[in-house]
């Protein structure tokens, strides 16, 4: 829990405000960055120097952020720039891939020389695109945006260790999706068997499954009405919370609208894992075919903590995604895309076991329709 890294995070948290995105969420709620989307309108110009190297043995990403020259006067007024440099390793914007440096006192040509660091495997570390943007802060507006580079590591060679200039781009980023953060992905198998089929079943599939409401185990009652059986099959790229960049896993499973804990699923944890395997079958039964339409299953992904509570690491919902269960506007039936299409083609082929891979949601809080 003391790692370096997690101090120096939370201690580069308190250094610099989180003005440019935190305090506006109106703003925000328009921009896939947490920089609120307005730009400023500083005409973007500079470089940025810096030493990238990745360290195999530790899994270390270190982003050496030396200097920056000829930079923009962000503060035509005052003529002044307080510059800082923002890090995201994409497609991740989530709070745990930031990391910032400290603010230089006025000056077009700021020295940094600061760390900032990942811990990161070499095989995910290739999925991903550091981000470095720089930034005025303004102690009584908003801070304004003096331009960015992206480097993508699926081809960047780690052996060259030197350090190298990157010229500052301005911002062409266009919001696609309100709220749209990586958090990795699910992938479940979706199986239901309509009341007509269950009896063709062979009985032992059933036995000592406490997922059904009676039946104690060993006992050989068919449990009754129809069964939607959920694969819980493996998750990739999920948020590393603990230090050596790793999470211990679980999946927790509700039928809603029931959300009592006799109906609640879990999966086994997996330890020390961000592309855990879990390959645990979650079975709810008494579904007729009108059920299935009314109900949503809603998986949520953890990290478990011994000493604190579990961290959210990502969730997603399967529904038919119109809105409504048993006639009534609910706000958990919120499926959209590739949850909404996996329910329908379960729904279309009873029996048929289908397979779909979900992007994990970064909040499971109400989806504006």
């Amino acid at each position: 829990k003391n790692s370096p890294e997690g101090s120096d995070r939370k201690w580069t948290y308190l250094n610099v405000p989180e003005k440019d995105g935190d305090t506006t969420s109106i703003n925000s709620m328009l921009s896939v960055y947490s920089e609120t989307g307005d730009y400023g309108n500083v005409k973007v110009s500079g470089e940025i120097l810096l030493n990238i190297n990745y360290s195999y043995k530790t899994g270390a990403l270190n982003i050496l952020v030396k200097s920056c020259r000829n930079l923009a006067v962000a503060d035509e007024k005052k003529q002044r720039t307080y510059p800082y440099v923002k890090a995201y390793l994409l497609p991740d914007k989530s709070r745990q891939s930031k990391r910032k440096t400290k603010i230089k006192s006025n000056s077009t040509n700021p020295e940094f020389n600061e760390t900032l660091k990942y811990v990161i495997s070499h095989t995910q570390l290739e999925t991903r695109t550091l981000q470095l943007s720089v930034w005025h802060y303004d102690r009584f507006g908003r801070n304004s945006f003096l331009g960015e580079v992206e480097i993508p590591f699926d081809s960047w060679n780690f052996e060259n260790q030197g350090d190298e200039w990157f010229v500052l781009q301005p911002k062409v980023e266009i919001a696609t999706d309100v709220g749209l953060q990586y958090k990795g992905e699910l992938t479940v198998v979706l199986r239901y068997i309509p009341p007509d089929r269950n009896l063709m079943l062979p009985l032992g599939q059933f036995q000592g499954k406490k997922s059904f409401k009676k039946g104690k185990k060993g006992d050989s009652c068919m449990p009754s009405g129809g069964i939607l059986e959920v694969l819980i099959k493996e998750a990739k790229n999920l948020t590393a919370v603990k230090s050596g960049g790793t999470s211990d896993t679980f999946v927790k499973g509700y039928l809603l609208p029931d959300d009592s804990k006799a109906t609640k699923h879990k999966t086994p944890i997996i330890k020390k894992s961000v592309n855990p395997h879990w390959n645990h079958t979650f079975a709810f039964s008494g579904l007729n075919s009108r059920d299935i339409r009314n109900v949503c299953l809603e998986l949520t992904v953890w990290d478990k903590e011994s000493l604190s509570s579990n961290i959210f690491l990502g969730g997603v919902r399967l529904s038919t995604g119109n809105g409504v269960s048993n006639g009534k506007e609910v706000d958990w039936m919120d499926s959209q895309g590739e949850e909404q299409h996996l329910w329908q083609k379960m729904i279309d082929s009873p029996g048929v076991p289908v397979e779909g891979i979900l992007m994990l949601r970064s909040s499971m809080g109400k989806r504006r329709l």
